[in-house]
């Protein structure tokens, strides 16, 4: 063959050769793009069984299902917004604190400023943190909530007044509680910290002459009959303890709950007992010195 058929025939070749990987091209970008819209359609499919079991209330298969799912997608708008509904399956449908704590910090890890879930997700990530008991850790995640007005930044102080009350923290619980009641209205949160202010300086420090304005307050001021009674049998106890019988005796006649009257004549009867008793005692002490 003369070397001008071969070249020619080279040239005619060329099309068959380019046709071949122009096609062998094609197939992998088709296959490609089957796999990749495949992969979607099964990962949309794997949310859809997730939302059906939550729909049905099967809180442990949906859970389940979206862990999968963030083992494949670990990260993403679409990952991040699994991750939010599986923190909050873990916190308010399975009670796994560990879990919802793990996933909600993760959130925060991924998420942007600007994202609208990341407030009620650090919030979350507290609760879950001081159901676990690491109550200082719950504390500083408290701390780090931008409260929205005066009444939430109040709100958030009484939980973490309350965390430091459950640590037994009382000197820093009751500079918490001063802080929700200093200069504010009387309200449910204010009524929720006189309580506590209450029950430290009664219960555990002994401070009954501190006690009792709270209780007072408590008193004259509460909306709530439960509170209220609670605070009169608070005041009569404070007052016994002072040995101050005749204002522990009074503060019980001011409750008039047809169902604590039986109680409340017993009580009032064991008062007036130790009345007499301190009584004699005195006289006993004076006659000695005389």
């Amino acid at each position: 063959m003369t070397l001008k058929k071969l070249n020619k025939n080279k040239r005619q070749n060329i099309p068959c050769v380019l046709s071949g990987r122009v096609a062998w091209a094609f197939a992998l970008v088709l296959a490609a793009g089957l796999g990749t819209w495949a992969c979607r359609d099964n990962s949309e499919a794997a949310l859809q069984r997730a939302s059906d079991a939550w729909d049905n209330s099967d809180y442990d298969k949906a859970a389940d299902l979206y862990e999968h799912y963030l083992e494949r997608h670990a990260d993403g708008d679409t990952s991040l917004h699994v991750r939010f509904r599986i923190a909050n399956i873990y916190f308010a449908n399975l009670h796994r604190y560990d879990r919802a704590a793990a996933h909600y910090r993760e959130f925060l890890n991924q998420a942007g400023p600007a994202e609208p879930e990341t407030r009620v997700v650090r919030e979350r990530l507290a609760e879950s943190l001081a159901e676990l008991g690491r109550s200082y850790e719950a504390i500083a995640e408290y701390e780090d909530i931008a409260p929205q007005d005066s009444t939430d930044r109040r709100r958030i102080r009484l939980r973490i007044a309350d965390l430091y009350f459950d640590q037994r923290n009382y000197s820093q619980a009751l500079t918490e509680y001063s802080k929700i009641t200093d200069e504010a209205s009387y309200d449910e949160i204010c009524e929720s910290a006189y309580l506590r202010e209450a029950s430290i300086y009664q219960l555990e420090r002994k401070q009954y002459q501190q006690a009792l304005p709270i209780y007072q307050k408590l008193r004259s001021q509460t909306s709530d009959s439960k509170v209220r009674r609670r605070a009169l049998y608070n005041i009569s106890d404070c007052y016994a303890s002072l040995d101050q019988y005749d204002e522990a005796v009074r503060a019980l006649r001011e409750i008039k709950d047809p169902s604590e009257q039986d109680y409340v004549a017993r009580r009032i009867a064991d008062l007036e007992q130790q009345a007499r008793e301190a009584a004699k005692t005195m006289a006993a002490s004076r006659s000695l010195m005389h």
